[in-house]
């Protein structure tokens, strides 16, 4: 049963009910009200109506509806899906499960019939068979046209309207849990990394299965230096499926991020033995190599990242950056060619300038090296923009807030213990000059710098003064289940690479 036994205007009329459902179903019921009037008892116009009843929240009007189309049609997925939906809103929750399974069971292909059976599920409190029910929701997502109209405005780079897109379908259906993944995909190319963190945590409270939701939920928080739930949550996605390259690099990455090289270095030696093509593994164990003090391997890693692709600009870079490393004649060639590649993406071109304005420095062509710098300054402060006047308004505010009697005033104030050692300094001031000092005893360990105040204070910046905090973060704890925002601390990841980022260059 379907519209192909309608034709013509009939077939316009009901092809335009079914239209009006996803935004106006009041209209869409009205709609196949008039067609009813021509056509008495048109089981499509009567299943329209009852869908449109049901999304009102008019579940006994859709019950009287959908029951008898059920009967007559037992093969009808539709027919079925409406009629449990109107059976479970008329407090007959469990034959309403049972007419919903039926339906998909008839036709699994339905993402919008398994998310409404696992918001039955979970209101029911069967949170395991909810959460399977929101996995296959999220299986048959790239079925759903409204879902494929926002990736392609997300892979676009095309970010208002995706988020434009994906809110109004939110509006309609607040338990998408493929869709709460994707605007959080929105908030964090934004910036806004503690309201992805909020979107996904609900994701993964309705789908705990929704390993993608997981797999960004622990990118984001090892990027804003919360190491310990990331790692938690790389445990439970390798605990799920331990061969998954994307999840080991993962957890390498985060065990270079607290220290653990040792750890790191042996999960990158298995990864580049099981996928030697891949030069960013290379890339990432020279990283984990270099920071373990093995820098003649941590050299052989990144070379053999740049054999694989002489574009890869990250590796000529953390080249440059061990400072003792000398390029040759036949590397300043290679990167010169490089930079004239079409296709060159941005960030591989700005680290290849500054890898050849280092190399060009070393052989003394000053004025050569220096053209280099400021091109890859300005490659690079296209995206990661810098607002000077925003820096010396912040250090007026300080030297007018932090001043001799404000530290008189709390004389004595803080913590007693004596084993941190803060060093502070203006860069280039030899801060890390004297941690090196410092750690050089055995008594004391370096931490290099550590970014959890930059963090704190940068969360603090956008918490008073952050639009998407005060709008899409106050309606997200209202649409995505009814509780009050919370904003806790702080794409599109199938790269072993992915989340992996060069502590040195960023």
């Amino acid at each position: 049963m379907g519209e192909g036994d309608a034709t013509g205007p009939l077939a316009q009329a009901l092809a335009h009910a079914e239209r009006l459902l996803a935004s106006h179903p009041a209209l869409a019921v009205e709609q196949a009200a008039e067609i009813l009037a021509a056509a008495p008892g048109h089981p499509v116009a009567r299943l329209l109506q009852a869908a449109g009843c049901n999304a009102l929240g008019r579940h006994a009007e859709a019950l009287a509806l959908a029951a008898p189309l059920a009967a007559a049609h037992p093969s009808w997925a539709r027919a079925h899906l409406e009629h449990g939906q109107a059976l479970a809103g008329t407090g007959r929750a469990d034959d309403g499960i049972v007419a919903m399974r039926h339906a998909l069971a008839l036709k699994p292909d339905m993402p919008g019939g398994w998310r409404i059976l696992a918001d039955v599920l979970q209101a029911s409190g069967d949170t395991d068979a909810a959460g399977q029910a929101y996995a296959r929701h999220v299986r048959h997502s790239t079925r759903d046209p409204g879902l494929l109209q926002a990736a392609a405005a997300l892979c676009d780079d095309r970010i208002p309207e995706a988020e434009a897109l994906l809110r109004a379908h939110l509006g309609r259906a607040p338990t998408d849990v493929a869709a709460i993944r994707m605007l959080a995909e929105v908030a964090a190319r934004l910036g806004r990394d503690d309201d992805a963190l909020q979107l996904l945590a609900r994701c993964l409270e309705l789908a705990p299965g929704f390993h993608a939701a997981r797999h960004n939920h622990a990118l984001i928080l090892n990027r804003c230096n919360r190491h310990a739930e990331a790692l938690a949550e790389a445990e439970l996605l390798l605990a799920a499926a331990p061969g998954n390259a994307s999840y080991r690099n993962l957890k390498a990455v985060i065990l270079s991020r607290i220290g653990d090289a040792t750890q790191a270095i042996e999960l990158y030696e298995a990864l580049v033995a099981e996928h030697p093509a891949h030069p960013r593994l290379w890339t990432s164990h020279g990283h984990a190599l270099k920071t373990a003090g093995f820098q003649p391997r941590a050299i052989d890693a990144y070379r053999r990242a740049i054999a694989l692709d002489p574009g890869h600009g990250e590796a000529w870079w953390s080249l440059a950056h061990l400072k003792t490393f000398r390029f040759d004649a036949d590397d300043i060639v290679v990167m010169r060619q490089q930079l004239q590649r079409p296709g060159l993406t941005q960030e591989a071109r700005h680290h290849l300038e500054f890898a050849l304005g280092k190399a060009l420095e070393d052989e003394g062509d000053y004025a050569a090296s220096f053209r280099h710098y400021l091109a890859g300054n300005t490659l690079r402060k296209a995206t990661a923009p810098h607002d000077p006047d925003d820096i010396t308004a912040r250090m007026r505010r300080a030297r007018q807030v932090y001043t001799r009697e404000f530290f008189e005033a709390r004389a004595g104030a803080g913590s007693q213990a004596r084993d941190p050692i803060f060093i502070v300094g203006l860069p280039r001031a030899g801060s890390t000059l004297v941690e090196q000092i410092l750690s050089s005893h055995s008594a004391v360990e370096g931490t290099m710098e550590l970014p959890e105040v930059i963090a704190i204070t940068r969360e603090l910046r956008q918490r008073s003064a952050s639009p998407w905090a005060t709008s899409h973060g106050a309606t997200a704890g209202a649409r995505f289940g009814g509780r009050p925002a919370v904003r806790p601390r702080p794409p599109c990841p199938c790269d072993p690479s992915q989340g992996r980022r060069n502590p040195d260059t960023t």
